[in-house]
């Protein structure tokens, strides 16, 4: 039996329309064709953050003393993760847009209502991602400078690449700046190679600022029935249960070593910064960033917007 694809978009109307009205809105915005009025620009200065972390390959670890004793790793209360854009335009089922019936979808759809909640009205807390003004977003490829740096360091055997980002943040003092939260390397069930978190705040004078890095590398085991001396800080909310993995069907692994890259750098803005650490390489440029200011649509309000949801037809 067929099933033709205006029974699809009427059943999973709400995710679809939701999606391509955030890309049209953005699309909108980027071609100018959308009328606007700018709103006062802010003072606060903003900057653009970009780090490559990397392993030394042929690094002799054993040389080095590691002791659980000495370590001082945790996650910060005030703690965020990058946010990105293509969490924003996924949608949870693809099938609506090829006209092949998900598994557990009846094979024939029943008739659209006549009348039903719209999927989205003025009000709702809904917003598309602004990649130009938006603080602590995951910038694409295209807004990259380390492009022609990683790619040196992936053709390299004796250098790894675990973790590469990008982003935008007001430059602010310590106590209202947040942490960004890292995740990089190989995985191990809901554990990453890298983890931590590194904050950007201003610094002691105008032309300086200040990084710190709080992360670990560590190696995992095959047999998480060993008992460890290694103990690894809870993840936070923000990183537990990446993707919708059941975590309940991962594999169990062992902690048999945990290497801590604790560092804190004053910097000089536009300039690129290598840290170094027995296992762990860092490769850091902040620069000066011009935010534009924030744009206020002016959309006219139809009486359909203006009268609400209405409620479905008996």
């Amino acid at each position: 039996m067929t099933i033709s694809s205006d029974h699809l978009l009427a059943r999973h109307a709400a995710p679809v329309r939701r999606s391509l009205a955030a890309l049209s809105a953005c699309l909108l915005l980027q071609n100018g064709s959308v009328w606007a009025q700018p709103a006062p620009a802010t003072l606060e200065p903003w900057v653009q953050v970009e780090m490559t972390l990397f392993t030394y390959e042929n690094a002799n670890l054993d040389a080095e003393v590691w002791s659980p004793e000495k370590l001082s790793i945790g996650f910060p209360d005030q703690l965020l993760a990058l946010r990105n854009i293509a969490d924003v335009l996924q949608l949870d089922d693809w099938s609506v847009l090829t006209g092949i019936p998900a598994a557990g979808m009846p094979a024939e759809l029943p008739a659209p209502l006549p009348a039903g909640p719209r999927p989205y009205a003025p009000g709702d807390s809904f917003t598309m991602p602004d990649l130009e003004r938006d603080a602590f977003q995951a910038l694409p490829p295209s807004a990259h400078d380390f492009a022609s740096t990683n790619r040196t360091l992936s053709q390299s055997p004796a250098h790894r690449i675990v973790y590469h980002n990008a982003w935008r943040q007001p430059l602010q003092r310590r106590s209202a700046t947040p942490a960004v939260a890292l995740q990089g390397g190989r995985e191990f069930g809901e554990r990453s190679e890298v983890e931590g978190s590194v904050v950007v705040h201003a610094g002691g004078t105008r032309d300086r600022l200040t990084m710190e890095a709080n992360l670990w590398l560590t190696q995992f085991g095959a047999d998480a029935g060993v008992k460890s001396e290694w103990t690894l800080p809870v993840l936070p909310t923000a990183l537990q249960s990446r993707g919708g993995v059941d975590v309940l069907q991962q594999t169990e692994y062992a902690v048999t070593r945990i290497m801590q890259f604790n560092q804190s750098r004053e910097m000089r803005q536009d300039q690129f910064h290598y840290l170094d650490h027995p296992a762990l390489g860092m490769l850091v440029q902040v620069t000066t960033y011009e935010r534009p200011a924030p744009v206020v649509l002016d959309l006219p309000v139809t009486q359909e917007d203006a009268a609400g949801p209405q409620s479905a037809a008996p």
